[in-house]
């Protein structure tokens, strides 16, 4: 090392024990992020949201020192990329920060994860009692996911220009035949919402319901969540099941009156979003990411990565600005968990089938 490089490196250490939090600064920390600045780069395969992929490239460079490569993956293509890099030999990806389909039905049972629990270290991050509950929470018994996100999930909105929300007080009144093709819904046959959304429905008011909802009523089906709340906007389609709350959250600020409504008939949905963070194994670079993994779980990033998607932390320190009532989950609420792991591994998938089956997919 020339003693340029050994300046240029002592600073950067500088800056980052400047950035991070004090109390991440032990001597497992320090000595983690120097092992992370030699590697020089992470890689993340992250959400296709702007506002999250800017907060997680830049902070963490401003932090550390370390750049970030970034993809930016829908949860559907991500496993589909990986599978195929490493049938090439290829490991180029070091930490997932993916919703619940990727890590839990993919990357787990394909093997591609280390256990992400013995790697958490920053003093802030391991201290159960800045998380919900009393815990830190994983997505699997072996705690090779760990989980920060959970936040209630819209299930339903409304053009309020077109349709009153008191027009639909519970699921079944969508079945009215005045709202037969004006309806949107996630396209079932997807990976995500729409897959939690109809065996939701499946579970909760039998095939008879999903049949004349998905088929009867003629809905437009999508894979396309700016596109579905653009026609939601514009009024072609004033109802839409499934809705991704970024993008409403935008059309809102033009100034268009969207709605959500929340039926009385079934519980409400919560969703961990894209709150799943992964360690990959075989990592390029796998110093830098345990420290990206680390820190991200931390109080200030996962203020910041919370707001940018729109989704409340598990951790109990996090303050909120300007997020809407509806997404922290109320004592004594009926709930749902669609991240919970039995219900993406075994009852979601079961009802999913039938409702697939019922409606010739």
């Amino acid at each position: 090392m020339t003693r340029r490089d050994a300046l240029a490196a002592t600073i950067a250490l500088a800056a980052a024990a400047r950035a991070a939090p004090a109390c991440a600064q032990t001597d497992a920390m320090k000595s983690l992020i120097t092992a992370a600045q030699a590697e020089g780069s992470v890689t993340i395969d992250g959400p296709p949201i702007d506002t999250a992929r800017q907060y997680l490239t830049q902070a963490f460079q401003r932090a550390y020192g370390i750049p970030v490569s970034y993809i930016s993956s829908t949860n559907s293509s991500s496993g589909a990329r990986v599978r195929a890099e490493r049938a090439a030999g290829k490991y180029l990806l070091d930490v997932l920060v993916a919703g619940g389909d990727t890590p839990t039905m993919t990357y787990l049972p394909s093997g591609w994860l280390d256990r992400v629990e013995p790697i958490l270290i920053a003093p802030d991050v391991v201290d159960p009692s800045k998380w919900r509950d009393g815990h830190l929470w994983y997505e699997d018994d072996a705690h090779t996911i760990l989980r920060t996100l959970q936040s209630v999930s819209p299930e339903l909105v409304v053009n309020a220009k077109f349709v009153k929300p008191s027009e639909i007080p519970t699921w079944k009144s969508l079945l009215d035949p005045k709202w037969q093709g004006k309806i949107i819904a996630k396209d079932p046959a997807v990976a995500g919402a729409g897959t939690s959304m109809i065996a939701l429905l499946y579970m909760q008011f039998g095939p008879d319901f999903v049949k004349r909802l998905y088929q009867d009523q003629k809905p437009l089906i999508s894979r396309d969540a700016r596109q579905e709340t653009q026609f939601l906007a514009q009024g072609a389609y004033p109802i839409l099941i499934g809705p991704e709350p970024t993008e409403v959250d935008r059309f809102q600020h033009s100034g268009y009156p969207l709605e959500y409504v929340f039926p009385t008939d079934a519980p409400t949905t919560l969703t961990g979003s894209y709150g799943l963070i992964s360690l990959v194994n075989k990592a390029p670079h796998p110093n830098a990411a345990k420290l990206f993994i680390n820190w991200l779980a931390g109080r200030d990033p996962q203020e910041k990565f919370a707001e940018a998607r729109f989704s409340v932390s598990l951790r109990t320190d996090v303050k909120y600005h300007g997020l809407p009532s509806w997404v922290f989950p109320q004592k004594g609420g009926r709930y749902v968990d669609t991240y919970d792991y039995k219900f993406v591994t075994e009852q979601r998938d079961a009802a999913m089938a039938k409702a697939r089956a019922l409606l010739g997919e």
